[in-house]
């Protein structure tokens, strides 16, 4: 498999990196075969080349401009050859505050409350469902109150206070029911602390959602007396971010052998597989709501090569 290694950009210094900056990581590679795929994870959720957000993939780098608060985080890279799939060591990457009000003649960073995450959070839930929508800000000082409002394509509505279940300095939860159609669309959440009131919502993306659908048409390839690759094609994501499981068993046993975890496609790459012992495979794709159906491979069998007279694999998919 890759080896592969992380850093941030080498002309950067990591403890100086202040909102509005621009910076860079890099993914260093090394691979033989070749790499067929690099992909980028921002708190283990994967990182799409977005111009208009300001995230541009270029080469074996990442380049983020105008940094904010919550760019910062855990980021991997994750590459993979015909070999496998290697994920690279964690970067925690800091942005500091850019702007701070000079209180009691001392430098403080006291700002107005900001969102946690400055991107559309999406959420899901079927008619009848009540759900929690999690509001994380970031304030110092505290915030000491919050309003939610509701907005769909007809009209906006300010949500009543006894329906945030718990508030404190850092969050506001609000419990939400939706039951016909017009009751999905945006919820937006401001806090307030003893400096102002937030600039910018969280705003949350109400959807119809729920578990993914079975991912289809599971083949194997690339074979060896030891080693496969699968593919799969995804099934509808039920309106949520979903990654793939695949889970290896051996013919009776009811306890994986292990589990594999696929992000950006169902594909995966299995190594050191004993020749001659029936193995199943299992496939899920999965979301915030749950596991769909597997899909099953069964009746895989790995021949040593000197005893091999047919094809490498007899499978039969569920």
């Amino acid at each position: 498999p890759p080896i592969v290694h992380l850093s941030l950009g080498s002309t950067l210094n990591a403890d100086d990196i202040k909102e509005g900056d621009d910076v860079y990581f890099e993914c260093k590679v090394r691979a033989n075969p070749p790499m067929r795929r690099l992909t980028w994870l921002h708190n283990d959720i994967v990182l799409l080349h977005n111009m208009s957000s300001r995230i541009i993939h270029s080469n074996q780098s990442l380049v983020l401009q105008k940094v904010t608060k919550q760019s910062a985080g855990i980021y991997r890279c994750s590459v993979v050859n015909s070999e496998g799939e290697t994920v690279s060591n964690e970067l925690h990457f800091r942005v500091q505050c850019k702007w701070f009000h000079q209180v009691l003649s001392a430098d403080v960073n006291w700002d107005a409350p900001t969102c946690k995450n400055d991107k559309i959070m999406v959420v899901g839930a079927s008619r009848g469902e009540t759900i929690d929508v999690i509001c994380q800000i970031e304030s110092d000082p505290p915030a000491k109150s919050y309003k939610w409002k509701f907005n769909n394509s007809g009209e906006t509505i300010d949500m009543e206070a006894e329906r945030f279940a718990s508030s404190n300095g850092t969050l506001s939860i609000l419990k939400y029911t939706p039951i016909a159609e017009l009751d999905y669309g945006s919820l937006s959440c401001w806090a307030a602390n003893d400096v102002g009131t937030q600039v910018n919502p969280c705003v949350f993306q109400l959807v119809a959602a729920g578990k993914p659908l079975a991912v289809k048409n599971c083949t194997l390839t690339n074979q060896t007396s030891s080693s496969v690759e699968i593919y799969c094609l995804p099934g509808f994501d039920g309106g949520l971010p979903q990654h793939f499981l695949l889970e290896l068993y051996t013919e009776n046993s009811l306890i994986p052998r292990y589990n594999v975890t696929a992000f950006a496609e169902p594909y995966f790459f299995l190594d050191n597989l004993e020749t001659d012992v029936i193995f199943r495979m299992v496939v899920f794709a999965v979301n915030s709501k749950g596991k769909s159906n597997g899909v099953v491979l069964e009746e895989i069998t790995f021949r040593d090569a000197e005893k091999r007279t047919g094809k490498l694999f007899i499978y039969r998919k569920k």
